[in-house]
């Protein structure tokens, strides 16, 4: 279900539901890629990837290791450690620490290394002009998420980007493995969003998309804007760039969020790359493109949500 606001793009390209990936390839073919390179957002109706949902159902992790029980992680690392004609458990596996049986911690990782498999297969199917598509991580959140806000990705604490990640594009997919529909709520896009908060926005920001969406959050701006509305089913999916997507989690309790890159020489319109446009969106929308982005990053990083600070961002707004 997708509630639609007028004063936001409509940027969703819902597919039909298919069997297979192969079969989502047939059908929309470069559209995928070429849609999400124009900063759009895939609903994706039905993952073909099996997965046995009544036991996952059951699990909950602690909220604060929502997004560290991942790959990057040691989630798919084998239980059982050999140490010559010995075997032992690896008491330090995160799914044994979290699950604290061996049995209903083995079968998981079992479960999860098997979906995990099939979705970098798939997701290469999908957008098979990624050659060099590559994982940064598969989280497993099997926590609730309330209203987490309004926001664009941030990583490192909005410290600038290394220029290795500058000729990379982001590739993000969140599929609902809960019973109960994932509820998001997404905004305007960073460029819409660099226009229509102008007046409550430093007038200088750097040539840095991480710098530039930790400046926006901390100053709050984006609670106050026009959203849509999406709920997504039991494995369905959304594949959208959070770096260029405003959105928020409404209310969700289990999710598989995976994160990959490939290099922009990969990409349908490599002109698109999201770090190769902030330059002319920021000067499109009348700000001054800062050299130095660690010192505006600094320079902001004492912002605090304060209830002085939402309240001006939002005046700021109201009078664009």
């Amino acid at each position: 279900m997708i509630r639609r606001h007028p004063e936001v793009p409509d940027y969703f390209l819902v597919l039909e539901p298919q069997r297979s990936f192969g079969e989502y390839a047939r059908v929309y073919g470069d559209r995928l890629a070429r849609h999400y390179e124009d900063n759009g957002v895939i609903v994706v109706p039905s993952i073909p990837i099996p997965l046995d949902l009544e036991y996952f159902q059951q699990l909950a992790f602690p909220l604060e290791l929502q997004k560290a029980i991942g790959t990057v992680n040691g989630i798919e690392r084998s239980i059982f450690v050999r140490d010559g004609d010995r075997f032992a458990v690896h008491q330090n596996h995160p799914l044994v620490q979290l699950l604290g049986d061996v049995a209903r911690a083995t079968y998981a990782q079992r479960q999860i290394v098997t979906f995990n498999a099939r979705l970098r297969h798939g997701l290469s199917v999908l957008f098979p002009r990624y050659l060099s598509l590559e994982e940064a991580n598969i989280t497993w959140r099997l926590s609730e998420t309330i209203e987490e806000g309004m926001h664009f990705d941030v990583f490192a604490q909005g410290a600038p980007l290394p220029e290795s990640q500058r000729s990379l594009h982001r590739l993000k997919i969140f599929i609902n493995i809960d019973a109960t529909e994932r509820r998001w709520r997404t905004s305007l896009p960073l460029p819409g969003v660099l226009e229509r908060c102008r007046s409550a926005l430093p007038d200088e920001l750097p040539d840095d998309i991480n710098v530039v969406c930790d400046v926006i959050d901390r100053f709050r701006l984006l609670g106050a804007l026009p959203c849509h509305d999406l709920a997504y089913p039991t494995l369905s999916a959304v594949i959208a760039n959070g770096e260029t997507v405003a959105h928020e989690v409404v209310y969700g309790r289990r999710v598989v969020a995976a994160e990959f890159f490939c290099r922009s020489a990969d990409m349908l319109d490599p002109d698109k790359l999201s770090h190769a446009c902030l330059a002319r969106w920021l000067r499109e929308a009348g700000y001054t493109v800062g050299r130095d982005a660690r010192a505006i990053s600094e320079r902001y990083a004492h912002l605090q949500r304060s209830a002085e600070l939402v309240r001006a961002a939002r005046a700021g707004m109201a009078g664009a």
